[in-house]
């Protein structure tokens, strides 16, 4: 079914990628671009398969994996609204190297590849952008790399770091968890009942203050202390 073209524009308008594209240029995306609703647990893109296009988080969350046998799997990225995914395999011409899966109520904007590789040949300042974020990538998974040598609670207090965003209270950072404390311990690496004894320990210690999926920075001086070997941290000002 052919999805309502402002609909979409609307989802892609709001993309750093596309961000200086002329309104004409995103509408001509936005009519080359399907809607998708996967089931949750539903997997988007499969490893080792090509990958269509590049695909765009319009609200809710995926989620990145190397699949390990039998059953298990590392989770390398949790993907939000605004979010995208497929460039490398798009630009490349290749297959995925991940696994994308759903994880709960969630749309995506597909945009074919072919309409991908046009636009950052004509266009400059998309080229621009495209190469931003796939250098902003490379980074991010070096920067990975590098957080596996850390301690746990460096992990998670850089982690809460990242996602912290300003709350109404003035002096006050909110970060909000948009998956599991399963699925972000697999994320971290680290075991879920170390998760859940962190998270006290920096409650305890009034640095956090946890109410449901919702976690208020009280200290976010202390946080970033905490984090301060990790690479990238304490880079909000």
């Amino acid at each position: 079914m052919k999805p309502a073209i402002d609909l979409v524009k609307g989802v892609l308008d709001k993309l750093p990628l596309l961000e200086g594209v002329s309104p004409e240029a995103v509408r001509e995306l936005a009519t080359q671009s399907s809607v998708l609703r996967p089931a949750r647990g539903e997997v988007i893109v499969r490893r080792g398969e090509r990958v269509p296009g590049v695909y765009v988080v319009a609200f809710g969350t995926v989620k990145t994996r190397l699949p390990r046998p039998p059953a298990s799997e590392v989770v390398l990225g949790l993907l939000g609204a605004g979010a995208t995914f497929g460039k490398t395999a798009v630009m490349l011409g290749g297959p995925s190297q991940v696994d994308v899966v759903a994880l709960d109520d969630t749309m995506l904007v597909a945009i074919r590849a072919g309409c991908v590789l046009a636009l950052a040949e004509r266009n400059l300042r998309f080229s621009r952008n495209l190469a931003r974020a796939l250098a902003e990538r490379n980074q991010a998974l070096v920067r990975e790399l590098e957080s596996g040598k850390l301690r746990s609670a460096q992990r998670l207090a850089a982690y809460l770091d990242s996602i912290a965003e300003p709350a109404a209270e003035p002096g006050v950072y909110a970060a909000r968890l948009g998956v599991s404390k399963t699925l972000l311990a697999a994320r971290l690496g680290i075991k879920k009942e170390t998760l859940s004894r962190l998270l006290r320990e920096f409650a305890s210690d009034r640095v956090i203050e946890v109410s449901g999926r919702t976690i208020a920075i009280r200290d976010a001086g202390a946080l970033r202390r905490m984090a301060a070997s990790a690479p990238g941290a304490g880079a909000r000002s």
